[in-house]
């Protein structure tokens, strides 16, 4: 892979599942309530939904890549166009902060895993987000499947290690995420750092198209 192409993924990575959304939230709510161990189950039930989002969004791409150069640099723009659109949106949507708590005192590794999948997979702006996001660093003239593979698998890594800190911190992050003033804050910073993304992106050459 384009080494340029894998540090740009990474940086955008970072700064989108760095921000706080429902999965944080959860995650958070559930360490405060049933302790950071048993909130793994929610971690994996949110990375499991991702995995599934991340192989659906990749049916068909592999066309899109291996398709003529004007094919592929419309889908380009697109990706481009997304990621300064939800670079505005979270600069000027006021977050949802509230960190729901739940009746239930006792619950299962299972259930916790089923509500954390449950809350990823019912996002359907997911399978946009990797499909408008993953043919930015896609080489066309390299094994389509590999470089999925590997995007796939730096991604889980990096949303899962946010998740996990998320998690463990809880106690001391919990003020934090229920200030929206805050969290806003934050948002427009990362709303920013995602259009200069989505504006470097559409500067870079690339020698396969």
């Amino acid at each position: 892979m384009d080494l340029n192409l894998l540090i740009s993924f990474i940086g955008t990575v970072l700064i989108l599942v760095w921000t706080p959304g429902p999965s944080v939230l959860l995650a958070t709510a559930n360490s405060l309530k049933y302790g950071a161990k048993k909130t793994t189950g929610t971690i994996l039930g949110d990375l499991s939904a991702n995995l599934i989002q991340i192989i659906l969004a990749s049916v068909g791409l592999a066309t899109i890549i291996t398709s003529s150069s004007e094919l592929f640099q419309i889908i380009k723009w697109l990706g481009v166009g997304y990621l300064i659109f939800i670079g505005i949106k979270k600069i000027i949507v006021t977050p949802k902060t509230e960190l729901k708590e739940n009746n239930l005192k006792n619950r299962s590794f299972f259930n916790l895993y089923a509500e954390g999948f449950l809350m990823s997979a019912a996002n359907p702006k997911a399978v946009v987000f990797f499909a408008a996001l993953f043919p930015l660093f896609l080489n066309k003239d390299l094994p389509f499947v590999p470089q999925v593979v590997v995007l796939g698998i730096i991604f889980l890594i990096l949303d899962g290690t946010s998740l996990l800190t998320y998690t463990y911190f809880a106690t001391k992050l919990k003020g934090y995420l229920e200030n929206k003033k805050k969290v806003h804050l934050q948002n427009k910073i990362i709303g920013s750092l995602l259009i200069l993304s989505g504006l470097m992106l559409s500067l870079v050459r690339r020698t396969n198209n």
